[in-house]
């Protein structure tokens, strides 16, 4: 669990770093000064329907290269290991025929989105150069995973990427650019990093490209069908329930209300990036452990990722609960977004929910297993897009965010429910109550201490009380056994926390 634990640690610091530039987007895309709702509701609408493009295209390249790698890697040498010149070909392939696919749709595109969000029908097809570059960086990504480099695709995707973004932005806000400009540059934001680890896996000798079908490629060539053809519909339904958000909030209300959706899906995106980074640590561990049928070790990794994540999720959901009003006044945010404090609060559940329930996905996925992953996908996404819809019609703006928390809940049940069938493995033990009754009291003790209080003392004030009870009481009762270790090693590089000094 060490290498994990440290892996994490380093992809998560790249993560918030890339957070803290991300705030910085979100500050600029949302200030009443610079960029309008509706127009900060196109940027999330462009990467919702490129992410839809890019699922279309995949043909389910991705489990394929993270499920085999090891496989390839084993047997056969870096000048014959095909594996990533059969995920190009396959991906390459599938966007062609999305491309066309695209193409034959915009009457009724136009038809759906012109008379509510005008924008997004004007700029409609930058779609496809984000969706492209979005395409081959997911390929590259997967691959890399099997050389350990979660780190580095986590400092390229959470931080270089928010970076370049900033950089656009800040050309649009002092008015160097106009904002047509600043789409087309933004289309093209993964191109970056595409480009970057391409160039760093060709300079570490990693990027094994050959042009013949490899032995091992016509040896499992069945089993490589049909991974690729169920994990192609996992990836579309994951990404469809993604985006389905925003496309019926475009469709329905108009692109304010993607924008205004999209900052409190931002907010709880923070609560999430230990477990994005764990993911991109977990995966190429997991793969292996089951290939040697080490189920104690993913075990362990289960019970581990479900109490770390579950601690991290509490304490940047109530830190940002406590403050959410206050912090769009104080900051200048267009009062539009307080429209999406509640959404925020029940997306926040629903990755308290999935946080607190593990890395379940990726150890299903991983495993022989792996198609209970594509019915429950299919189960989660016939509950999700009929409710989002409907509830949308209904009550506006938090409509798709109950629809959230009651099919996300459904799903992460049902997949605890088979691991433990199955494997008698569940994630959660006493502590896993004990931490949620600790931020409970830490939130209600920092509310009522300062509910008259407001602005920037409020925040400082709410925000300190709650990280010290929270934080304090998570070491104190030792909530989790990665803290020890993390604090030690702090201790070990600043002499003056040493105990004794």
């Amino acid at each position: 669990m060490s290498q994990i634990r440290k892996s994490s640690l380093k992809a998560t610091t790249w993560i918030y770093i890339g957070f803290c530039i991300g705030a910085l987007n979100t500050y600029f895309l949302t200030h009443q000064s610079w960029f309008e709702p509706d127009q900060n509701g196109l940027t999330r609408a462009l990467i919702e329907i490129g992410q839809l493009a890019f699922a279309f295209s995949t043909l389910g390249v991705t489990s394929y290269l993270f499920k085999f790698f090891p496989y390839y890697q084993d047997n056969l040498t870096p000048q014959k290991n095909d594996l990533l010149s059969v995920a190009l070909l396959v991906s390459l392939i599938g966007f062609v025929i999305t491309c066309s696919g695209i193409v034959l749709l915009e009457p009724v595109i136009v038809r759906k989105f012109s008379a509510r969000s005008l924008l997004l029908v004007q700029y409609f097809y930058w779609i496809l150069p984000m969706s492209f570059f979005i395409l081959l960086y997911s390929v590259l990504e997967s691959y890399s995973y099997g050389f350990g480099k979660g780190v580095l695709t986590s400092l390229l995707k959470e931080t270089i990427l928010r970076l370049y973004t900033l950089c656009i932005i800040l050309l649009k806000v002092f008015g160097w650019i106009d904002f047509r400009t600043f789409i087309i540059l933004f289309s093209f934001q993964y191109a970056l990093i595409v480009l970057v680890l391409a160039f760093h896996l060709y300079q570490q000798k990693q990027l094994w490209i050959s042009f013949r079908f490899s032995r091992l490629t016509w040896k499992f060539r069945k089993k490589i069908f049909a991974i690729m053809s169920l994990t192609f519909i996992v990836i579309i339904v994951g990404v469809l329930r993604q985006s389905i958000d925003g496309l019926v909030l475009a469709a329905k209300q108009n692109l304010t209300s993607v924008g205004v959706f999209g900052l409190a899906a931002y907010m709880v995106s923070v609560l999430q990036a230990p477990f994005r980074s764990m993911v991109a640590v977990t995966i190429p561990i997991l793969s292996r452990a089951w290939k040697e049928k080490d189920t104690k070790e993913i075990h362990r990794i289960y019970s581990r990722s479900s109490i770390n994540l579950l601690s991290f999720a509490l304490l940047f959901f109530f830190l940002i609960w406590l403050n959410y009003t206050d912090g769009i006044v104080f900051f200048h945010i267009n009062p539009a977004y307080l429209d999406g404090k509640w959404v925020f609060f029940l997306l926040g559940l629903v990755t308290i929910v999935e946080m607190g329930t593990g890395v379940n996905a990726q150890i299903i996925s991983t495993s022989t297993f792996w198609r209970f992953e594509l019915w429950t996908s299919l189960l989660l996404t016939a509950l999700i897009i009929p409710l989002s819809y409907s509830l949308t019609v209904r009550y506006g703006i938090i409509g798709p965010a109950i629809a959230n928390l009651v099919s996300f809940t459904l799903y992460n049940g049902i997949r605890c429910w088979f691991l433990w069938h199955r494997f008698q493995m569940q994630p959660f033990s006493s502590k896993t109550f004990e931490v949620l009754a600790l931020a409970l009291l830490a939130y209600l003790t920092s509310h009522y201490l300062f509910i008259h209080t407001e602005g920037l003392a409020g925040m400082v004030s709410r925000s300190v009380v709650f990280a010290c009870l929270y934080g304090g009481g998570v070491y104190f009762r030792k909530i989790t056994p990665d803290l020890e270790p993390i604090v030690q090693n702090i201790r070990k590089r600043m002499p003056f926390l040493r105990k004794g000094n």
